[in-house]
Parts: C-alpha cells; sequence; structure tokens
C-alpha cells in the first residue's frame, strides 16, 4: 500500500479525496437519523409513519438528486455538479438544524438528499474516468469506506450528544464545506471534456452540411439527437448492463443492510439488548465492525474478482437474513438477542465484502463508455428508490406484523436477486481485464479512456 500512495499524483489524489468527502456526506447524513430520531418525535410527537417520513425526507432528494445528476454530468459537466453537491450540503445541513417544525426539517432534509444524491452519481463517476486504470479497484473501494466511516462519525456523535438533534444534523455541513475547497482545485473529467469536443466537432460538421444540404441538416441532426441523452440506456449494447445494474441494486438495498443502518437500536432492542445505552453502544459496535470489514474487503477486490466476491457475499447475506428470522420465531431472550447480533454482524461483513464495496465502481464497469454518464445514475437512483421504500415501511412492518416477517422478506429478495445474477452477470467479470462483449456481444468501447477491467 505505501508504494501505492507514493506512485499517485497529485491530481489523482484530489480525485480520490472528492470521492472520500462524498462518501463521508452520504454515509453522515444518513447515518446522523439514528441519533436524531427519537429526539425530533419525542418534541413534535410524531407517529410511526411520520417518523418513517422523518427518515425518508433526505433519501427523496437523494433518489432525484442522484437521477438528475447524471443529466446535469453528462450535460454541464463533472466539476459543476461537485459545487452542486457541496452547496446543497451545506444548506441542507445547516437550515434542518435550524428547522422550527417537521414540514420544513423535511424539506430541508429533502434538500440536503439533493447533495446525497448527486454526491454519489458523480463522486464514483470521477474516479472511474480519472484514476490509472490499475487502481480503480482500490481507490473505487474508498466512496463506501468513507460512508461507513461517515455512518460511524454519526453514530459516535448520536451518543456523545444524545437528544441534541440540531447540532447532529449542523455538522454535516463540515464535509460539504471540505467538498468546496477540493472543487475550487480539481480538474475537470477528461472524459466529459472528449465528449464535448466531439459534440462540438459533430455540430459544427452538422451547421456545415445544413449550408449545402438544407433541409438534410434536420435529418443529420435528429440522427445526432437520437444516439444521445437518456436514449443511450436503451441501446442494444447497453440494455443487459443496466439490468444487471437494478439487480445490483436490489441486493445492495433490499436485503437490509440500510435497515440496520437506520434501525439498529430497534432491532438491537427487539433482540433483547435492552441495558442502559445498550443498543446505542451496540450500533456503534456495528459501526465499527462495518469500518473494519469495508476495510479488509479492500484486499480481495482485485485478487478474488467482483464476481466470486458478489456471489459468496450473497448467499452468506442470504442465509443470514433467514436464519435471523427463525431465530426471532424460535428463541427468546438473551439467546434470541445472541444469536440474532452475531449474524447480523456476520451480513454486515458479508455485504462490505461484495456488493458494499463493489456497487459503486461494477456498475460503471459493466456500462458502455458511451452510456456511463447517464446509465450509473440512473441505477444508482433505483438503488436510492429501493432505499426509499425500505426506510418507510421497515418500521411500519415490524409495528404491525414483527421483525420476523421484515428478515424473511430481506431472504427471500435476497435468494431471488442471487439466482438471477448468476445467469446474467459476466463470467469474466473482477479479472484482469473485462470488455463489455461479455455483457452483451455487440458492446465495444469508443473511448482510450474506458473503465473496463
Amino acid at each position: 500500500m505505501p508504494e501505492i500512495i507514493k506512485s499517485i499524483s497529485t491530481k489523482t489524489w484530489l480525485v480520490v479525496t472528492q470521492s472520500c468527502l462524498g462518501g463521508l456526506i452520504f454515509g453522515y447524513a444518513t447515518g446522523i437519523i439514528v441519533g436524531a430520531r427519537g429526539p425530533i418525535a419525542e418534541k413534535f410527537g410524531a407517529s410511526i409513519p411520520l417518523q418513517g417520513v422523518i427518515v425518508c425526507s433526505i433519501l427523496l432528494g437523494a433518489l432525484i438528486g442522484s437521477f438528475a445528476g447524471g443529466f446535469a454530468a453528462d450535460r454541464f459537466g463533472r466539476k459543476p455538479l461537485l459545487l452542486f453537491t457541496s452547496i446543497t450540503t451545506i444548506a441542507g445541513a445547516i437550515g434542518s438544524g435550524f428547522g422550527p417544525n417537521l414540514a420544513t426539517i423535511c424539506i430541508l432534509r429533502f434538500i440536503h438528499g439533493l447533495g446525497v444524491g448527486s454526491s454519489s452519481s458523480v463522486c464514483p463517476l470521477m474516479i472511474s474516468e480519472m484514476v490509472p486504470e490499475k487502481r480503480k479497484g482500490f481507490f473505487g473501494s474508498f466512496f463506501q469506506i468513507s460512508i461507513t466511516v461517515g455512518i460511524l462519525i454519526a453514530n459516535i456523535l448520536a451518543y456523545a450528544i444524545e437528544g441534541q438533534w440540531k447540532l447532529m444534523f449542523c455538522l454535516g455541513a463540515i464535509p460539504g464545506g471540505l467538498l468546496f475547497i477540493v472543487w475550487a482545485f480539481i480538474a475537470e473529467s477528461p472524459v466529459y471534456l472528449e465528449k464535448r469536443k466531439k459534440n462540438l466537432i459533430r455540430s459544427s460538421q452538422v451547421n456545415e452540411e445544413s449550408t449545402t444540404k438544407g433541409g438534410d441538416c434536420d435529418t443529420a441532426s435528429n440522427s445526432t439527437v437520437k444516439k444521445t441523452g437518456f436514449s443511450v440506456i436503451f441501446a442494444k449494447n447497453a440494455r443487459k448492463p443496466m439490468l444487471i445494474g437494478i439487480l445490483l441494486a436490489v441486493l445492495a438495498q433490499l436485503t437490509g443492510i440500510n435497515a440496520f443502518m437506520y434501525f439498529s437500536t430497534t432491532i438491537f432492542l427487539d433482540a433483547g439488548i435492552d441495558g442502559k445505552n445498550a443498543p446505542e453502544i451496540a450500533a456503534i459496535i456495528l459501526q465499527v465492525w462495518n469500518v473494519l470489514t469495508t476495510l479488509i474487503a479492500i484486499s480481495f477486490v482485485d485478487r478474488l474478482g467482483r464476481r466470486f466476491l458478489l456471489f459468496a457475499g450473497s448467499i452468506v447475506m442470504t442465509v443470514c437474513d433467514l436464519l435471523i428470522a427463525l431465530f426471532f420465531v424460535v428463541l427468546h431472550g438473551s439467546a434470541k438477542g445472541w444469536a440474532s447480533i452475531v449474524f447480523l454482524f456476520i451480513f454486515v461483513a458479508a455485504f462490505e465484502a461484495s456488493i458494499g464495496t463493489l456497487f459503486w465502481f461494477v456498475i460503471n464497469e459493466i456500462l458502455p463508455e458511451e452510456s456511463k454518464s447517464i446509465g450509473a445514475p440512473v441505477i444508482n437512483a433505483f438503488q436510492w428508490c429501493f432505499n426509499l421504500i425500505l426506510s418507510f415501511f421497515f418500521l411500519v412492518v415490524v409495528e404491525y406484523l414483527g421483525q420476523s416477517t421484515m428478515f424473511w422478506i430481506f431472504g427471500g429478495i435476497g435468494l431471488t436477486t442471487t439466482v438471477l445474477l448468476y445467469f446474467n452477470l459476466p463470467t469474466s467479470l473482477g479479472k484482469n481485464s473485462i470488455t463489455n462483449n461479455e455483457v452483451e456481444a455487440e458492446n465495444h468501447s469508443t473511448s482510450p479512456s474506458s473503465n473496463n477491467i
């Protein structure tokens, strides 16, 4: 690792730093609700469904931010989107900290979510476009590591300043401010600049034809438009990669990881961990474990291969979900609590060793170069959509149907997704080189800076 660090240029370090700050924004903003939800609910008398709305407001903003971020990055460039991420993070964090009522807090958390969503689109994209090819697996993991660190910091602060939800929210502006500093020095993505140059040349050629061929230019122009924008994700060579990406989003969200992160104290209470501050301390230990397993997972990303790690992780996650569901039915007291915690920790390790670490850059690897800047944010938007659905309904399902039902659902989704991925993931995923031909026979790379590995 020291040799890797020494060989990296300042330009690359700026790209890595923006990814780390984007991950911190993501992790802290979504993780701090663990400590803030209870005090807010107590102050404003929020019911269970309203608490779901509080949690989901930032996720709705993130969904829209990630989806729109792809088009904005493609149209205006990656660097302006970093600025947008910084501004909305600062405004949303400080604003929600001073919100006088639930409606205002939710609106400002939504604005904060726009920054979170845009960070999840642009930060991994810049890593995939601007980091040396042989280092993408290593540095691509930094976004996920930073997410886990952000969640850990949020949990520690929630315990240290218990009940002070306004301060908890306001502190989320710090990584946004640091990102603004990095934005001032970072360069624009060469992939975007090259694409912009080609578009200008193409536009110039169309204009020249319009002066000589008259009406024929309309046909040429329309032909060009059809090959750009949103339509690129429906191109023949992009359909299967998009399907794989959506399946990965399902695996990343609907097997339960964010239920464990957002509602860990509730899960521990229901599992019988109910001593003074015991659920909060258990949640912090879980987050420390989350960070450690992510750090360990980095060393396996380029050694064992993406495909192997994805399947091994998804199988372990599914088994853990089903066993925890069973424990909530057949075990009682401390036996239920300790058994659930053991397999919850195994689940987190499996998640971070597979889809948690791999999702952000695998979706950029499998997409054709011309579809990447639109396709990756669309897949990311699906991920946020599933996150939103899970976060809103988790408390409701647990309240009316119990924890066991929720974990049976997680296990069923995990099993189904694993089977579908087995028949769709390219066999060469994660080897030293992968071409998109493995994903779709007619796919080919059109840029020398392709991310296929």
